[in-house]
């Protein structure tokens, strides 16, 4: 089992760590720093820009799927989000999970504190039946910063909350179905937030909610989007616990680029069906399971 801590950003080359940072953003984490795309840039060391034609040449196999993982300070996992990112259709597919997944007799969140991040993503690629190139953790600071570079989104909650009003320093109360905007303290806080009614599967799905929409949030101002990509790395390079590598950046700055020159709304969430037969574990319906590929791969 590997350590924890052995894919630390100080193992890691500065750049690589950009890669991850456009697309979670959110993470909406949500997230953004998003996946890892492989091989569906030129092979010509002279020039990384995608063009039109090198468009074409996408296919399902240069396809990505990162697992980004939203931490407190206390290394407590609040949110477990993958991101499939497809560039053959210029779509970002947001798949909310939970700490609480079980993943054939542990939850990912007993295998993250004992064995770490990456043996923690093994066990959700098992489970899932799916590849899971990369992942990245965040922390919820980092979070809420990269949030609000993507700007502010609109989301509908899914569950009444009773929240900390940060205007009188009193309480606001908001019902089921309430459209509300979601900065980065307001998106840490739906996330994290520890009595929903519905339990941790309203967790789940404000999660996937919130990256989906910020990152359409993001990709609605293009130019901003571009000019932002620097500052958006610089915020999560001190927090990556990532798998992240310099080729990973080189390869995936440019095919970002394109997709926000080229789409205003990639992204959507496709939240999992399943069980809580207690409530801090969530087995995975096998019929979700056997869908996805349906959504991955088409």
């Amino acid at each position: 089992m590997q350590d924890k801590k052995e894919n630390k950003k100080s193992q890691l080359p500065v750049a690589a760590v950009y890669a991850t940072a456009l697309l979670i953003g959110v993470l909406v984490f949500g997230l953004i720093g998003f996946l890892a795309v492989r091989n569906f840039l030129p092979s010509d060391n002279s020039s990384s820009e995608v063009t039109e034609e090198n468009r074409f040449n996408f296919s399902t196999n240069d396809d990505s799927i990162t697992l980004y993982a939203v931490t407190d300070d206390f290394d407590e996992l609040k949110s477990v989000v993958l991101s499939a990112f497809k560039p053959s259709t210029q779509n970002i597919i947001i798949i909310p999970l939970t700490p609480y997944l079980d993943c054939n007799g542990q939850t990912f969140n007993e295998i993250y504190k004992t064995h770490g991040i990456a043996d923690a993503t093994e066990s959700v690629s098992a489970k899932l039946g799916v590849e899971i190139d990369k992942y990245m953790t965040l922390s919820e600071n980092t979070l809420s910063e990269v949030i609000n570079i993507m700007g502010t989104s609109i989301v509908s909650l899914v569950d009444p909350i009773v929240i900390p009003d940060r205007a009188t320093g009193g309480t606001v109360s908001y019902q089921k179905g309430a459209r509300i905007a979601v900065d980065g303290d307001m998106a840490v806080t739906l996330i994290g937030y520890p009595t929903y009614a519905s339990g941790f599967s309203s967790n789940m799905k404000m999660s996937g909610e919130i990256a989906a929409n910020s990152i359409n949030t993001f990709f609605k101002q293009p130019a901003t989007a571009k000019l932002n990509i620097d500052l958006i790395f610089n915020k999560e390079y001190g927090d990556a616990n990532t798998n992240m590598t310099q080729d990973d950046y080189n390869l995936m700055k440019s095919a970002i680029v394109y997709v926000i020159e080229n789409s205003t709304m990639p992204s959507y969430s496709l939240t999992p069906t399943g069980e809580w037969p207690e409530p801090t574990r969530f087995i995975i319906d096998q019929s979700f399971i056997d869908q996805l590929d349906g959504y991955l791969v088409g």
